[in-house]
């Protein structure tokens, strides 16, 4: 009788640990309390890894402002930005949080915060070009980063109809290309291009881009469907709106106030 017992105890005790242990599959093998934020790692400054690898910049940093309100970990998870939407809705990451801009497509697909910073799209090129406006980059080399809203942009675009446009894993490497000549310039958002020209001081310029950009700023997406974790990081963007925090950081970076969040 009690070996029988014993059995059934230990069925019991296995049945629990299988549980636990599929529980934890379906949950991607994350902790609930854990935020998984996934990011290109080599976009400055808005998350990038520094002289001792470790990863930081702009979204980091808000990031960590909001996990410490919540008394969540942060855990960053680096990604294919080409792939970033299938490693979203597959669960291996919370969020796509990298100076993820918004535009109707992704509205459609993903669930949104509100814009919480905008950059401008431009043209970055060498400081000797002799290009001076957008119309004189028909038939030009023009590099992008694969998967941006700044490809999207510039390939539905008339102008995209006359260049040859270049994809690169990274700006830093279509950065790297332009100062050799491989292209003739580089379709940016200013808060990466203009961070990288001060910072590295590149001898580049910018030129304004005309009826090209579709992005209303940059925002933080969720899996459709994921209302709850959306809501609770907007509202403490708000929070962080309204005791100047989203400020500091800002400033930290930019130099400037840049923030678009609204006091709630």
């Amino acid at each position: 009788m009690n070996k029988k017992i014993m059995i059934l105890g230990v069925i019991v005790i296995i049945g629990i640990i299988a549980g636990l242990m599929f529980f934890r599959a379906d949950k991607g093998g994350k902790e609930e309390n854990t935020l998984v934020m996934g990011l290109d790692d080599s976009f400055p400054p808005m998350g990038f890894r520094n002289e001792n690898n470790e990863i930081v910049g702009f979204d980091i940093d808000v990031a960590q402002a909001v996990c410490d309100r919540l008394g969540m970990e942060l855990k960053l998870q680096q990604i294919s930005w080409a792939a970033k939407e299938q490693e979203l809705n597959s669960g291996n990451i919370d969020c796509i949080w990298n100076g993820f801009a918004l535009n109707e497509e992704r509205a459609a697909t993903m669930n949104l915060t509100d814009p919480y910073i905008k950059g401008e799209l431009y043209f970055i090129l060498k400081n000797d070009s002799k290009i001076k406006d957008q119309e004189e980059l028909r038939g030009k080399k023009v590099g992008v980063q694969a998967g941006s809203v700044q490809q999207s942009d510039l390939e539905q675009s008339d102008l995209g109809k006359d260049l040859e446009i270049v994809q690169y894993s990274d700006f830093l490497t279509a950065f790297m290309d332009l100062e050799t000549g491989g292209i003739d310039a580089v379709c940016a958002s200013s808060l990466i291009g203009n961070y990288l020209i001060t910072s590295k001081n590149k001898d580049f310029i910018t030129m304004d881009s005309r009826d090209i950009s579709t992005s209303r700023g940059c925002v933080i997406a969720f899996k459709l469907g994921n209302d709850e974790l959306k809501d609770k990081i907007q509202n403490t963007l708000y929070e962080l709106k309204k005791d100047g925090t989203l400020k500091e950081i800002s400033e930290k970076w930019f130099g400037k106030d840049m923030i678009l969040v609204k006091e709630k």
